[in-house]
This record gives C-alpha cells, structure tokens and sequence, in this order.
C-alpha cells in the first residue's frame, strides 16, 4: 500500500442518524472519521469489536457506556478523548453541538462494505 493524502472537504459525508453527518478514511490497520453532530442529537445503544478513540474537537457529549439499565455516564467536552474498547455497548447524546474525530481499529468494515455496495448499486 502506498501513502495518500487526502483533504476533509474531498471526503463524501453520510448521514447516519438524524443531525449525525460523518467523513472517514482508512487504511489497512485504521481509519479515522470526522463526525459533525448537532445539539440534541443521540447515538443509539451500539457496540462494535473495533477499539474506538474519540478526540472531541469542539462541543460537549455525554457517553454512557455498559448496561443501558444502570451505565456508567461520563461527560467530555472539547480537548477531551475518550478511549472505548472493543466490545463495550455505549451511546452518546449530544449537549452542545460537536464535531468529533474517531479512530478505529481495525477499520469498521460495516462502513466500507456499505459504501462499496451503494456504489456499485448507483
């Protein structure tokens, strides 16, 4: 694999939820995703295998993680980053609008699956 360089405003952004848009990049081993995430808006219940580092760049979020019943509830606002292993159910509400970067390992193929598939449908 060769090096690249790509710029935000170059990557397609999806929409994934209600006030949720995200851009990623990958390679190999990782990827990055740049999330813009308006006030108010919710990252349902979810876990994934991939080890997640979430570097808030701006706003404020809350995150809960463990059970949705009794989870453990921490807050994080621009400067903070947040380490989520793989595994770990978690949700996130949005306190102040927020733009999020998101690294994952290994890449979240159900992203890039899915953009493959879209593409190769239209």
């Amino acid at each position: 694999m060769k090096a690249v360089v790509r710029n935000w405003k170059d990557v397609p952004a999806e929409e994934p939820a209600p006030g949720v848009t995200r851009k990623y990049v990958h390679g190999e081993q990782a990827m990055v995703a740049q999330f813009e995430l308006g006030g108010g808006s919710v990252v349902l219940w979810h876990e994934h295998p991939h080890e997640q580092i979430s570097v808030i760049v701006s706003g404020r979020l809350r995150f809960e993680f463990g059970s949705p019943d009794a989870p453990d509830i921490m807050e994080a606002a621009a400067g903070d980053t947040v380490v989520i292993p793989g595994g770990l159910p978690h949700r996130v509400t949005v306190l102040e609008g927020a733009r999020v970067l998101d690294v994952f390992a290994p890449p979240r193929e159900d992203w890039t699956l899915a953009r493959v598939e879209a593409t190769d449908a239209g």
